[in-house]
């Protein structure tokens, strides 16, 4: 079997480049090793990470992004959130990394809502304060913060445990994004999931393309924040309303098939998208 040579440029700090997501899928197929010399493969992110420079020798370049960038048109390929195919685009939401084999299911909630964030986002800080009104919204980040954060618990990191940790007792939990976009969905959305919540949505207008419609509460189908919350205050205290969105899939039919095919063949033919092999 070929061997193959992968080197990752532009990532973030905790960014492990012998052993992460991408190099576990690439050796589930392939022989691939990470080094930075005479690479076969350069992955690369957004220049917030740094600024990346082509490499004089040809390589294959690969731009993945988790944030809401456009495409390089310098790469070979271009992982992003995108759904166009311009400059050899496929799109690659978070649920391709992580998607847990979970259902909401019924506990005995004693809080309302969370919200964790720390950066400022006029429209999400709005519908936050907006829907305190009706009841106290916790939020446990630097962003709004009006409740003490347990010492157990660090904000700060972004896909962190202690953060679905926090958001458990809560019936609900914003998952509003930075910015709406169509296709970028976040781990925002998967937070309040893994964290036993009806994640409160607000982000890419195509979000049931990704998720059962059924498990959450999306706020494009409202007029208004307003229209919303009334419609909030329903699933809280309408006990059948509420246990409507639980034990079911939480993802579309679309991502089912691919996360139950037993040929793996999304992730297979990604795997030679990035290594650059026709068949």
């Amino acid at each position: 079997m070929k061997k193959y040579k992968i080197n990752y440029e532009n990532f973030w700090s905790s960014f492990d480049k012998e052993s992460n997501w991408f190099s576990k899928l690439l050796n589930k197929y392939y022989n691939v090793s990470y080094s930075v010399e005479d690479p076969d493969v350069i992955m690369y992110g957004p220049s917030v990470f740094g600024k990346f420079q082509l490499p004089k020798k040809p390589t294959r370049l690969v731009f993945y992004t988790g944030e809401n960038s456009p495409v390089d048109p310098r790469a070979d390929l271009n992982l992003t959130f995108n759904y166009g195919t311009e400059h050899n685009n496929r799109r690659m939401p978070m649920i391709v990394i992580e998607h847990p084999d979970i259902q909401l299911t019924k506990e005995d909630k004693k809080k309302f809502c969370s919200f964790v964030y720390s950066n400022e986002v006029d429209y999400r800080n709005k519908f936050c304060l907006d829907l305190s009104q009706y009841k106290q919204v916790d939020c446990g980040g630097k962003c709004l913060n009006n409740i003490e954060i347990p010492s157990v618990f660090d904000m700060a990191i972004p896909f962190a445990h202690d953060k679905r940790a926090f958001m458990k007792p809560y019936k609900f939990s914003i998952a509003y994004e930075n910015e709406p976009h169509p296709g970028y969905v976040t781990e925002k959305i998967i937070d309040a999931y893994y964290s036993n919540s009806i994640p409160i949505y607000y982000g890419s207008e195509t979000i049931t393309k990704d998720f059962n419609k059924e498990t959450l509460i999306n706020a494009h189908d409202f007029n208004s924040n307003e229209e919303l919350i009334e419609y909030i205050k329903c699933v809280d205290t309408d006990e059948e309303l509420y246990n409507s969105y639980l034990n079911k899939p939480i993802y579309s039919d679309y991502w089912l098939e691919i996360f139950n095919d037993p040929e793996e063949t999304y992730y297979r033919d990604l795997a030679d998208e990035i290594l650059g092999i026709t068949k």
